[in-house]
């Protein structure tokens, strides 16, 4: 059921926020997880550091990627108000 006091223009603008937001969660998730396990398949000299400071840290990247996703769809919540 739709908000009958949001206009069309402002229904976009809180697609367009959601949108935003979930890929940005996407870009964090590909950068801080992603990349590291690529990089380690192609250079396995990457490894020679912490091992715990890379897993901590695409765990955090994980993990906000998650956040900034969740986020998306709350804001989208408020269409169907």
């Amino acid at each position: 059921m739709n908000s009958p006091n949001l206009t069309d223009a402002q229904k976009e603008q809180i697609k367009l926020r959601a949108t935003f937001l979930n890929n940005i969660g996407i870009g964090v998730m590909l950068i801080g997880v992603f990349t590291p396990i690529v990089r380690a398949m192609y250079e396995p000299a990457a490894l020679s550091g912490s091992l715990a400071s890379i897993i901590t840290t695409m765990v955090v990247c994980f993990s906000f990627g998650l956040v900034l996703h969740f986020s998306g769809g709350l804001i989208l919540k408020r269409l169907s108000r």
